[in-house]
This record gives structure tokens, C-alpha cells and sequence, in this order.
């Protein structure tokens, strides 16, 4: 029982919405079988992949077996409910996530070119999160479930820092003036590379909606009442 139902009718449904799901969080963080939700302490994603440009001028980074820490201290910040027109958005703030994993990379990352294999470490500060969604209500065994047909993840930061080890197969200064380089231009970097991981966390909410949706009864979320 994660979710405390909230009354569709209600003046206060979007604060009941915020207060219901910050109550959620740290029950189901850690991941249950029973409602499909993968353990998010820490959130395992298989692969990261960043391609932007041409292979000339371009970058491709594959961040492997990744853990991304963090998403516990997520705060419910806001809700804007929609019910008539099914629609719902729902804002987050995570005050830090840390992204480790084994990387890959080459190209051009803005002008110098980058190449190098090893551990990766991307951590990023202030992340604020808008996750917005559309469904439908479709009909099993007489009760009524949502079901999700657009999906969107919006996100910015405060700061981004970047950790690779081993950077042109190894050579400490060019790897070191490379991790400065990538640090003092991290609002050009994160541009790059953070759309990929708003496409793996926005997959993460989608895939614990719709599993969620999938066995618990529209009115079971938004009471009638």
C-alpha cells in the first residue's frame, strides 16, 4: 500500500497528489516484485549511449553498466492534475545523483578530441525534474486502469562534474587537462550528454507507472468521493 488515495473531486487534489507521493518515495526506493518497481537505490541502467555529430565531427559516449545514486532524496515538489483531459505533471528536485559506470569514448567533445575506456563518474547538483504524462482509462474485469499514451521528461542542473579514468589509453596529463577541460565547460558538456540520461531516468517513470497502473485500479488512485 505505497499509494494514498486522493479524492478527484477535492480542491487540494494536487497537494494530496505532492503529500501521497513524498510519502511513496522511501517505501517502494528499494524496489518491489510484487508491483514490478525495480530496486532505484541504487537505479541500474545497462547502457548509456551519447551520439551527437558525425563520426568527423562528433561525440559517441556508452556508459555501461551503470548505477545512478541518488534518487532516494528525490523531493515531490509540485503536481498539476488534469483528470478531464488526463493529463498530469509532476515535479521533482534530487539534490545530487551520482552516475558510475564503465565508459567508452571518442570523437570531439566541443573542439579537442576525446578518446579513452575505463570508469566514469558523472555527478550532477540541483536537478530539477518535470515528468509529464497522458493516458487513457481502459477496461479489465470490470474496474477501470490507467494506461499510459505519451510520456515526456524535462530536466536542468546546477552543476555537472565529470570523473574518466584512463582517458588516451592511459596518459595521466592529457586525461587530467582533458577532466578539466570537460569540468570548466560543463554547461556546454551536459548538453551533450544530458539528454541520454533524461531518456533513462524518463524510461525508469515510465516503466513504475505503467506497471503500477497496470495492477492498481483508477479508483483505487482517485477515489469518487
Amino acid at each position: 500500500n505505497y499509494i494514498t488515495a486522493c479524492s478527484r473531486n477535492a480542491a487540494d487534489l494536487n497537494e494530496c497528489v505532492v503529500k501521497s507521493g513524498q510519502e511513496a518515495i522511501p517505501k517502494f526506493i528499494n524496489g518491489d516484485p510484487k508491483y514490478r518497481v525495480p530496486n532505484l537505490n541504487p537505479l541500474e541502467i545497462t547502457e548509456l549511449q551519447v551520439n551527437q555529430g558525425t563520426k568527423q565531427v562528433g561525440l559517441k559516449l556508452t556508459l555501461r553498466n551503470a548505477k545512478i545514486y541518488g534518487m532516494k532524496n528525490a523531493i515531490f515538489k509540485k503536481a498539476r492534475t488534469d483528470l478531464k483531459n488526463r493529463h498530469i505533471e509532476w515535479d521533482f528536485e534530487v539534490p545530487r545523483i551520482e552516475i558510475l559506470g564503465d565508459y567508452t569514448v571518442e570523437g570531439q567533445v566541443l573542439i579537442l578530441p576525446i578518446t579513452g575506456n575505463g570508469k566514469g563518474n558523472i555527478t550532477i547538483t540541483e536537478l530539477i525534474i518535470t515528468y509529464k504524462y497522458d493516458w487513457k482509462l481502459t477496461e479489465k474485469k470490470g474496474k477501470e486502469f490507467m494506461e499510459l499514451t505519451k510520456s515526456e521528461l524535462l530536466f536542468e542542473n546546477g552543476r555537472t562534474y565529470f570523473d574518466l579514468k584512463n582517458l588516451f589509453n592511459g596518459d595521466n596529463l592529457l586525461g587530467s587537462n582533458m577532466n578539466r577541460f570537460l569540468n570548466e565547460n560543463w554547461k556546454e558538456v551536459t548538453r551533450e550528454v544530458g539528454p541520454a540520461v533524461g531518456e533513462a531516468i524518463a524510461e525508469v517513470f515510465k516503466i513504475i507507472l505503467t506497471n503500477i497502473a497496470q495492477l492498481v485500479p483508477f479508483s483505487d488512485i482517485y477515489q469518487n468521493f
